[in-house]
């Protein structure tokens, strides 16, 4: 019987794509470009292969013994890549931080997602928020759901330095939410790479949420799959 529900934050319960673009527009309008959806386009993909990269451990950084410097790194490695090199690695950090500062601006919600996380509340369940997303911007996208104070806990890839679906990931989770029993788990995400294979190869249950209708085409298979929020009702 599961009492400890943990769920991904970004594309789970908000609508990332949409933060992404506005913290990204922040980013032209200090270089004193127009914005237009090919150029978000470019860096979208750029920023969807380089967290994709890092989590499957095929992304080095130079600083792998130091947390700070190596979220730095990764970060700033993006804008190096969408300007082509064009700016130098302290320019590329000073423009993730106006990225980072956008990031808080615009947050869309999921349909049901605070609705989801109140009932879950009233319902005397543990509700952990894990992501492989960045600390800074994180409470305020909390703060902007309304569903901080009803969270337990908080939890950032940042705080250990490795990404899901990384055992380090879910060790650094665990100790921070006080070792619940896994048997008492169930994990909600909406990638497959990420959330479900991490929770299987670690040991709990899943649940995907599966917002595009996508067939499965691999061997992490989740527990449950929903298409909507609201859908968690039956499970839960």
């Amino acid at each position: 019987m599961y009492n400890t529900i943990i769920f991904d934050l970004d594309d789970t319960l908000t609508n990332d794509c949409e933060n992404i673009k506005q913290a990204f527009k922040k980013v032209l309008e200090y270089k004193k470009e127009n914005y237009t959806d090919e150029k978000f386009k470019i860096f979208y993909n750029i920023d969807k292969k380089t967290w994709k990269d890092r989590a499957e451990g095929n992304l080095i950084t130079p600083y792998e013994d130091n947390i700070e410097k190596k979220a730095e790194w990764l970060r700033a490695s993006r804008f190096l890549k969408y300007f082509e090199n064009t700016i130098d690695y302290n320019e590329a950090v000073y423009i993730n931080n106006i990225y980072m500062e956008g990031m808080k601006e615009k947050v869309v919600p999921r349909d049901g997602a605070f609705e989801i996380i109140k009932y879950l509340y009233d319902k005397k369940y543990t509700i952990i928020i894990a992501t492989n997303g960045p600390i800074i911007p994180l409470k305020t996208k909390l703060q902007k759901l309304q569903i901080e104070k009803y969270l337990t806990t908080i939890f950032s890839a940042e705080e250990v330095g490795f990404m899901k679906p990384h055992v380090e990931f879910y060790k650094g989770l665990f100790k921070k939410s006080g070792n619940p029993k896994k048997e008492n788990i169930l994990f909600i995400g909406d990638e497959i790479e990420k959330d479900i294979k991490g929770g299987i190869e670690n040991n709990i249950d899943t649940c995907w949420c599966n917002y595009l209708n996508k067939q499965i085409n691999t061997i992490y298979t989740p527990k449950y799959e929903i298409h909507k929020l609201e859908e968690l009702k039956e499970i839960l």
